[in-house]
């Protein structure tokens, strides 16, 4: 059974800090990290070895993550200039990957990318799926820009994610909301982080149940965001009623659609924060004469 009812929950996202806007930028102002060397931009040939709708699928993927790099590309025609992206399925039986090969307007190779492959569902990828075309393209776009772009700064990663305590859960349902979140967080593409450490973020839920009728139930459930030190980055709140008897018989399912609209708000919410200067620790006091400690 499925219950949609959760699908619409009130999801907030409320950053304790102002959010940093790290991809926004003045109308008038150029975005340096962006900068081409020069605007004779890529052709992207379709991806040689691999069944046709995928060897198109992702070319027409790679343009367009290109292009969101501010990276001039296309797919057909070309001037003396362009440079020429192709890419080739290797398959020795095992390792299996895609070759990214970036060539100057003379041929010569300017850098290469091998992109595994290994593991990838035979049916999804033979049927060019668009998501997984659009992963694959958003994985190997950034590291094809920067051999032609100045100044690019390397990748940001966004720390991984540890699923702490979830605390007034029905019996066992802390455990299970916990695991949905974990799901929801992998199939969006964060890290989960299988232990806490100085370099992951923690995840904390509270869940709370009020009766509003002898028959029904409103449950609330507040994830809370901290930094490793304990700093709060950003709330998600969720809630919505429903019948006493599904809280009682059916929390499994429940859970899992709490759990996973979450994650899609959790991966918001971090994603939205600049993490170029990793964690900033809080200072320790410091005897200087003064009772307050320096923060």
């Amino acid at each position: 059974m499925r219950f949609s009812l959760l699908l619409p929950l009130l999801i907030t996202l409320t950053a304790c800090q102002p959010v940093p806007r790290v991809f926004e930028r003045a109308p008038d102002s150029e975005n340096g990290l962006l900068r081409l060397s020069d605007s004779r931009g890529i052709l992207v040939r379709p991806v040689v070895d691999a069944p046709a709708a995928t060897a198109n699928g992702l070319a027409r993927e790679m343009v367009e993550a290109l292009i969101e790099r501010d990276v001039p590309a296309f797919r057909s025609s070309r001037n003396r200039s362009s440079m020429v992206l192709t890419g080739t399925v290797v398959d020795p039986g095992r390792d299996a990957h895609i070759a990214w090969v970036l060539l100057d307007p003379l041929g010569e190779e300017v850098g290469r990318y091998e992109q595994s492959i290994e593991g990838t569902p035979i049916e999804p990828w033979a049927q060019a799926e668009p998501e997984l075309m659009e992963a694959f393209a958003a994985g190997a776009a950034p590291q094809i820009a920067a051999y032609i772009q100045d100044d690019v700064k390397a990748e940001v990663v966004t720390p991984a994610i540890y699923v702490s305590t979830v605390s007034g859960a029905p019996a066992n349902g802390g455990a299970r909301l916990q695991a949905a979140l974990r799901q929801g967080l992998r199939r969006l593409g964060a890290r989960v982080a299988t232990a806490p450490s100085d370099e992951t973020l923690m995840v904390t839920a509270e869940v709370r149940m009020t009766p509003v009728t002898e028959e029904r139930v409103d449950v609330a459930i507040a994830w809370a965001v901290a930094d490793p030190f304990g700093a709060e980055i950003g709330k998600i709140e969720q809630a919505s009623p429903f019948a006493r008897n599904v809280v009682e018989n059916n929390w499994g399912e429940l859970a899992r659609e709490a759990g996973l609209a979450a994650a899609a708000g959790m991966v918001d919410l971090v994603s939205r924060i600049d993490w170029r200067d990793g964690f900033v620790a809080p200072e320790t006091g410091k005897d200087d004469g003064d009772d307050t400690a320096k923060r």
